[in-house]
């Protein structure tokens, strides 16, 4: 089953990343009393200080290395449930291959026992796709939520620090054809990622969990 093959699909991680990480769009610094301009953001090179900037949070999967320790971690952990689909995949093929190369060659009888057979097999393929796909969606959520939230917290006191009043993820925003132009001065992207990966270093990733 292909969906089980790449069972961490980057846009459904993504789209919910964006979801969380954009949930609001952070207030710039108030200007200190008498009218003094604030403080000069600290140097960072992201080049967008005051103005809109642009964050792809389809780098978060390799660049937020506490993720990618994460979901690594849970791809290890599904790998047993996703060499069993395989294997059932590859003796439901087989046994329509064998109807269709030989079952002119056998008797009715051991056609039909080769048919029920592989339509049982088929049956019970399906089914354990959908447990295993479930699963995955669960774990999944029960692994990244608690990043997402830090991912937020994060982006807003980065925003906030840097007088940043918007931010635009780039990945979502030319998809739906809103996003034509940003000048590469305008992306965080990599240095929000040092950022996180500075105040939350990553650990190894833990021990598989049964299911």
């Amino acid at each position: 089953m292909t969906n089980m093959k790449n069972l961490f699909l980057a846009t459904v991680l993504l789209s919910a990343l964006a979801l969380a990480a954009f949930a609001q769009t952070p207030t710039p610094p108030a200007r200190p009393a008498g009218g003094a301009a604030p403080a000069a953001a600290p140097a960072g090179g992201t080049g967008a200080e005051g103005k809109v900037a642009v964050l792809n949070t389809g780098a978060f999967r390799n660049g937020i290395n506490e993720l990618k320790v994460k979901l690594d971690g849970l791809n290890t952990e599904f790998e047993p449930k996703k060499k069993e689909l395989e294997a059932l995949e590859a003796d439901v093929n087989n046994i329509k291959n064998k109807i269709n190369t030989q079952g002119s060659t056998v008797s009715a009888a051991v056609r039909n026992q080769w048919v029920e057979e592989g339509s049982e097999k088929e049956k019970r393929l399906k089914r354990l796709d959908e447990d295993y796909q479930a699963l995955a969606q669960k774990r999944l959520g029960e692994v990244q939520q608690p990043i997402f939230d830090k991912v937020g917290k994060l982006l807003e006191s980065y925003c906030q620090q840097r007088g940043i009043v918007l931010v635009i993820e780039a990945g979502a925003a030319q998809q739906a054809g809103v996003l034509i132009f940003a000048s590469q001065a305008t992306d965080i992207t990599q240095n929000f990622m040092d950022e996180y990966n500075k105040v939350n270093p990553a650990g190894a990733a833990p021990a598989a969990t049964k299911k």
